[in-house]
Parts: C-alpha cells; sequence; structure tokens
C-alpha cells in the first residue's frame, strides 16, 4: 500500500517563474511610475505658485497694503535677476520698490525647487508680482501688471501656466510643452 503525500509548498521551478514575472512587470511599470511622479512634482510647483499669489493677492487686501511675490536669493532678499530657482518671498512691500527691505515682514518664503524644475515669468512678471490695497495687481510704478508663470521640466511633454490677469487674479493651466531651457 502506497500513501501519496500531499505537497505543502511550491517547487523551486515555480518560485523562480514567478519572481521573473514580477520582474517583468515591475520592469515595465518603473518607467510609467517615474513620468508620473515627475508630473506631478511639475504641478505641484505650479500649485505652489498659485497659492502664493493668492496669498500676496488676500493679504493685500486684509492688510490694505502693497504685498509683493519675488524670486528668492540668499538669506531672505529678492533676485534682482528674476532666477526662481531658489524658491520666492512673499512680502508685504511698504515702499512699493518690489525688493525686500530688512523692515519688511515675510508672510511666506518657499525653498529652493526640485531638481530639473524651472519657473519662468514672461517680461511683465519676471522679477516679480505686486498687489495693491484694492487687491489688483500693479507694478513697482503703480500701473497695472499681467503675465505668466511658466512651470516646466525639460523631457515631459507637458507643463503649467499660472496665468495673472489684469486684475491680479490667477489661474493655473496644463498645456502641452513647449521650450524649456
Amino acid at each position: 500500500m502506497t500513501t501519496k503525500q500531499a505537497s505543502a509548498g511550491f517547487s523551486l521551478a515555480e518560485a523562480l517563474v514567478v519572481l521573473a514575472l514580477l520582474a517583468v512587470l515591475l520592469g515595465l511599470a518603473v518607467p510609467g511610475v517615474a513620468s508620473l511622479r515627475q508630473r506631478h512634482q511639475l504641478q505641484s510647483v505650479a500649485e505652489d505658485v498659485w497659492n502664493s499669489l493668492v496669498l500676496a493677492r488676500s493679504q493685500a487686501l486684509v492688510q490694505q497694503t502693497r504685498v509683493a511675490l519675488c524670486p528668492a536669493a540668499a538669506a531672505g532678499v529678492c533676485d534682482p535677476q528674476g532666477q526662481w530657482g531658489q524658491g520666492w518671498l512673499v512680502f508685504v512691500d511698504n515702499n512699493s520698490n518690489g525688493l525686500r527691505d530688512a523692515d519688511e515682514p515675510v508672510l511666506q518664503s518657499r525653498g529652493p525647487l526640485p531638481s530639473g524644475v524651472l519657473v519662468q515669468g514672461n517680461s511683465t512678471v519676471r522679477l516679480g508680482m505686486g498687489y495693491g490695497g484694492d487687491g489688483r495687481s500693479e507694478s513697482r510704478n503703480g500701473g497695472f501688471q499681467s503675465g505668466t508663470y511658466t512651470v516646466c521640466k525639460p523631457g515631459l511633454s507637458e507643463q503649467w501656466k499660472v496665468v495673472v490677469n489684469m486684475l491680479g487674479r490667477p489661474r493655473m493651466e496644463k498645456v502641452e510643452a513647449a521650450d524649456c531651457p
């Protein structure tokens, strides 16, 4: 009389086949996940720009004074070259010069951008954006200000634009990628 014992696990060959299939599936999924992460990172930076503009506008209304946003350089000052890679500052601009002075309070400070992500303002907002006490966008000389910030990363098929209209209201839009130096 012979009795068969039931197998209690997988054979080595079965386990290797399953591992090989998992490796192939993982290899197919990783590039898609990396691209998804990069697109999400880009959208997050665009939302940060939008949020900072909304904050500057609302604080200008609340405090009834000029509030500005500018690209940050080192030590809490504005970058006079308009380079946004080190982040940006939202501050009360008491003297309406668009540059943060030591006695002007910082309302928000955004740190350096993720590697490869670029924020660029067009010619009217490259050096920053200001809001008067009535919540309208205004340039350093008091005229209205509108413009577009582009958030991009080389190699991605999409980019974000944060558009500020002539009243100072920002909006976001996703567009196909154009040039992103």
